[in-house]
């Protein structure tokens, strides 16, 4: 039984509705939760959290002859989260943090259809970069830049509930690679952080407004992590390295799209 009366009826043709709501160019505004914890031998030393919001652009185009789909999408996060942490002499210190948050990637996929019902599994490359200013709006501010990037397999599956409407639902499974960091503390200095496991879940629901205007709704959950650094020596017998950290991040974003 086909829940959409517009779609094709047998295995390996994908769905008219979702080939529509698959062949796009689309704006999204939005925002993302932000969690972020550093660990240190059981103790949590700094945590921040905070709303950021967030606006992006996607292109995705999935093949009529072959139903290759391909994805490229990025977003940028501006704003402030609210940081607790402490002192190196052991002092509790709580402030904001201002954040910058730059997020692209890439996706290859290939579609199977079951009637009202697609199947996709892929891969996908990534890059990811976060600028936070400790005490932001100071000219004192103690600056780091995180970045990395991420390879993971994915699998989507879309259902067409109707002649206009699709309901996705998505989920990807991978790995950070080539973490690190970099502060204004110690110029020139790059922290190699470890690679850990990298985690994405997400939730779509497409319109069709009309025939190329989509209006859209999305949820996602993203979870990550970076592995303590080396030591590094800075002079004077010291040395700086960077701890375990973790950072689980929800969005929400709306979109239009113009759909071909």
């Amino acid at each position: 039984m086909l829940l959409a009366s517009g779609g094709t009826a047998w295995a390996g043709e994908v769905n008219t509705t979702i080939v529509n709501a698959d062949r796009y160019l689309s704006v999204q505004v939005g925002g993302l939760q932000q969690n972020y914890r550093e660990t240190n031998n059981g103790t949590v030393p700094d945590k921040e959290q905070g709303f950021i919001p967030r606006i992006g652009v996607e292109y995705s185009l999935l093949g009529l002859e072959r139903p290759f789909r391909f994805v490229l999408g990025a977003s940028y996060a501006s704003g402030n989260t609210y940081y607790k942490g402490g002192l190196q002499n052991g002092t509790p210190y709580d402030t904001n943090t201002g954040n910058h948050i730059l997020d692209a990637h890439v996706g290859l996929g290939y579609a199977f259809g079951f009637g009202s019902f697609a199947l996709t599994p892929g891969i996908e490359y990534g890059e990811h970069s976060w600028e936070r200013n400790i005490n932001h709006g100071t000219s004192s501010g103690y600056q780091e830049r995180y970045g990395n990037q991420y390879m993971a397999a994915t699998l989507e599956g879309q259902f067409a509930l109707s002649q206009s409407t699709v309901l996705s639902l998505s989920g990807a499974y991978g790995t950070t690679l080539n973490p690190t960091m970099t502060n204004n503390l110690y110029p020139g200095l790059t922290y190699y952080l470890g690679t850990k496991p990298w985690a994405r879940v997400g939730l779509k629901l497409d319109y069709a407004a009309y025939s190329n205007l989509h209006m859209g709704v999305q949820l996602s959950y993203t979870r990550f992590a970076y592995g303590v650094s080396s030591l590094y020596p800075v002079g004077n017998n010291l040395g700086t390295y960077e701890p375990n950290s973790e950072t689980r991040q929800t969005a929400f974003d709306l979109s239009l799209s113009y759909n071909f």
